[in-house]
């Protein structure tokens, strides 16, 4: 009797397993089923960046550029007797947008200013399609071409074509940007920061030597101070011979420029190239030209920018009062 109670159990036993194991088939089956309609039916919404940007098309320029400029607002109130700071960012479509998500905590725990992030941008780049012409003419302070067909930019005149327009975007930069944003916004004017990186940071070092106090601050990453020519002695390019015209450039305010390059960009000669840069800046023995570079490890051209525009941005105000005191290394006394 005991056995066949034994029997009986374990046939219950077996059945509640095999409906166990038919009820687990039927649940993954249904999920499975739900799962290829929702990814079938379910409508993709447009994505909204984190932040709220404002967009302004400015009037064609005076360089008959007709320039874009976006701008977040600050995330965190000014300190008590302070304004927001400006940040301009060169190269927007770029630079700009992971920029000013990234950074967020430096400025919500007061590493940095309350402060606008400005991007300067292009009208005909309003659909997200970068221009390489833009570029060329806006970040290159002198015209070149190549001098026949072996040079390395012959077959890309998009790289050389219109170039040498740095001044007059520079003074674009001075006299239309600058004035828009300080009429628009209470900010501090005496704290402009300007960031580039590549060509951009071209136009950001030129900008350093030829116009002292239009901006208090520079985060100049990887520089393409390879133009006018790479296949040039290095003191004969563009940028070296701005750097000894200038050399006698009075500041009429502090001004600090961080420099970074990534260690593995060494391949086209920028780490040297800058390093002799950064050199001639810092033999001017300037009281308010103050600067700082860092190569970084294991970065190349292509990736180093957030790396670089943390560092930099925390940098550059490692040591100003009212700010939360930072992990940064940077000595400008």
């Amino acid at each position: 009797m005991k056995s066949i109670k034994l029997f009986l159990n374990r046939g219950r036993y077996l059945r509640h397993i095999a409906v166990l194991f038919l009820l687990i088939g039927y649940a993954q089956a249904s999920f499975s089923q739900t799962t290829q309609d929702l990814a079938n039916n379910l409508p993709a919404k447009k994505f909204e960046y984190p932040w709220d940007v404002k967009v302004f098309d400015l009037p064609v320029s005076k360089n008959g550029v007709a320039y874009r400029l976006y701008i977040r607002a600050p995330i965190e109130p000014p300190q008590e007797g302070e304004k927001p700071s400006s940040f301009y960012f060169l190269d927007p479509l770029a630079l700009f947008t992971p920029a000013a998500s990234m950074s967020y905590n430096y400025e919500y725990f007061n590493y940095t200013p309350s402060a606008y992030f400005i991007g300067i941008g292009y009208q005909d780049e309003a659909d997200g399609t970068w221009k390489e012409e833009n570029r060329t003419r806006d970040y290159t302070p002198t015209a070149f071409a190549p001098p026949d067909a072996s040079h390395f930019l012959s077959g890309n005149p998009v790289d050389y074509e219109n170039s040498g327009g740095a001044d007059a975007f520079l003074d674009v930069v001075r006299d239309e940007v600058i004035p828009f944003i300080e009429a628009k916004y209470e900010v501090d004017a005496e704290d402009r920061v300007l960031i580039g990186k590549s060509m951009s940071g071209l136009a950001a070092a030129y900008s350093l030597m030829t116009r002292p106090g239009m901006f208090k601050r520079y985060l100049i990453i990887s520089p393409a101070i390879w133009w006018d020519d790479f296949l040039y002695p290095r003191m004969e390019r563009a940028i070296m011979k701005t750097a000894e015209a200038t050399k006698d450039a009075e500041y009429p305010i502090e001004t600090r420029a961080y420099f970074a390059v990534g260690d593995g960009e060494e391949r086209m000669s920028l780490v040297t190239d800058l390093y002799v840069l950064f050199n001639s800046l810092q033999r001017r023995f300037n009281p308010n030209l103050k600067v700082n570079i860092e190569v970084l490890p294991d970065e190349a051209h292509e990736g180093v920018f957030p790396n670089a525009f943390m560092r930099g941005m925390v940098g550059v105000y490692s040591d100003e009062e009212n700010r939360k005191a930072s992990a940064s290394k940077l000595k400008w006394k």
